[in-house]
């Protein structure tokens, strides 16, 4: 889950409300099916809102990249979950990849896949498709996000050794 300010949480509507485009989606383009790997999906994502000290629970909806759908990249898998990176618009250089394709996948903004951290949502999360950036694509993701992973691990060993 996420932490939001009350303002921070409007402007992040607002950027997700513009990142995709429900005219795009075509009736033949949402699929109940199971999700797939290297799939955009749109996903209700958890998140927590702290507005004068006072803290609420309540869910968003944004796009994400399925990046674990039993192939087990991550971690072994449960049949039940589904690892996921989120789409945003945001440019900053933190570990954000550049989608080529974006308009192909329903997104109305240039928009960058955040690969600092996979997230594991249930299938209820995601709600439907809108497109797919193909299996070389999400395995490039899939072996940055793990790059990151192997580099943060290092890091963490390092300090513990108290260098």
């Amino acid at each position: 889950m996420e932490l939001y300010l009350k303002e921070e949480l409007q402007k992040e509507i607002q950027e997700i409300a513009s990142l995709f485009s429900f005219s795009l989606l075509e009736e033949e383009t949402r699929s109940f099916s199971r999700p797939r790997f290297g799939e955009v999906w749109i996903c209700q994502i958890p998140i927590l809102i702290v507005n004068d000290g006072e803290v609420t629970f309540e869910t968003m909806s944004r796009p994400v990249l399925v990046v674990d759908d039993t192939r087990e990249h991550f971690i072994k898998h449960d049949r039940k979950n589904y690892y996921v990176l989120k789409i945003t618009s945001q440019k900053d250089s933190y570990q954000r990849i550049r989608i080529a394709h974006y308009k192909k996948l329903g997104l109305q903004k240039e928009s960058f896949v955040r690969i600092e951290l996979p997230l594991k949502v249930e299938r209820c999360q995601l709600l439907y498709k809108i497109g797919d950036v193909g299996v070389v694509s999400a395995e490039k993701y899939v072996k940055l996000v793990k790059l990151f992973i192997q580099k943060c691990d290092g890091m963490s060993n390092l300090r513990k050794k108290g260098c």
